[in-house]
């Protein structure tokens, strides 16, 4: 009998330490603790996010099967959530907004997120807008009465990431990522430039988009009513004309 409990003991012990091994290169957890009793996500910046909820973590190469699920990169972990960018970006210039969009000439404060420092070194102000996943939404209610969001045509940027679904090559169609993409901040632009070169290494694993050029914020310039942030080459950052055609995009979601 006493050989038999101890068989078990083992057993059981040998059970809790598969348990605690994960796959590095696999599903994870549902996120963990920090030994403060606070949660912690189960991603890493630099992790590729597969349209299935599993990931890939610090490999060489990607299979083909993988790059047909492959989704985003983590640039950013914050506690139990995680930030990636998608890995198909806009082929083509689009505009912030179109000149006759009610939003063009428009000075929307409760979107607005004005750059401290220099170049490389930026820092936000507390009250400023940093997170962009309801910037559509605060513009139509700033516009109230002359709302017209709900146009696609007029706010291009805005609706490339809206609609990341239905980009070719995003892989998250029919699946739950599908819904939650939208047009970062100045703020969140410039999380992805200081892991640039992580992002990038992990995007051409996977044959995914490089940040190359401009991109659009959703963030609303401080010094001119017609005119919204960029930033990314060489992380160095502006305002631009919102009807401007030239600037790239590229969207971001919540990932936990």
């Amino acid at each position: 009998m006493k050989k038999l409990l101890s068989l078990a003991a083992v057993l059981f012990a040998f059970t809790l330490v598969l348990t605690a091994c994960g796959n590095p290169n696999g599903s994870g957890g549902n996120g963990s603790g920090n030994g403060n009793g606070e949660a912690t996500s189960r991603y890493q910046v630099g992790d590729i996010v597969l349209n299935d909820g599993t990931y890939l973590r610090g490999v060489e190469s990607v299979s083909s099967a993988d790059i047909a699920k492959a989704i985003a990169v983590i640039y950013k972990v914050s506690g139990s959530a995680a930030y990636g960018v998608g890995l198909v970006h806009s082929t083509a210039g689009l505009q912030w907004c179109t000149a006759s969009a009610a939003a063009f000439n428009t000075n929307i404060t409760t979107i607005q997120c004005p750059p401290n420092e220099s170049e490389g070194n930026l820092t936000f102000n507390e009250n400023c807008d940093t997170e962009g996943s309801d910037n559509l939404e605060q513009i139509a209610a700033f516009l109230g009465t002359s709302n017209d969001t709900e146009t696609a045509e007029n706010y291009p940027a805005f609706y490339f990431a809206k609609n990341y679904a239905s980009q070719s090559g995003s892989h998250v169609s029919g699946t739950a990522y599908a819904s939650g993409w939208y047009l970062p901040t100045l703020s969140e632009l410039y999380d992805i430039w200081k892991v640039k070169a992580t992002v990038e290494a992990a995007s051409n694993l996977c044959g995914g988009s490089t940040f190359d050029s401009w991109y659009w914020s959703s963030s609303q310039c401080d010094s001119g009513d017609n005119m919204a942030y960029l930033i990314l080459s060489g992380g160095s950052w502006n305002g631009f004309a919102k009807h401007n055609s030239s600037l790239c995009v590229c969207a971001i979601r919540e990932f936990n």
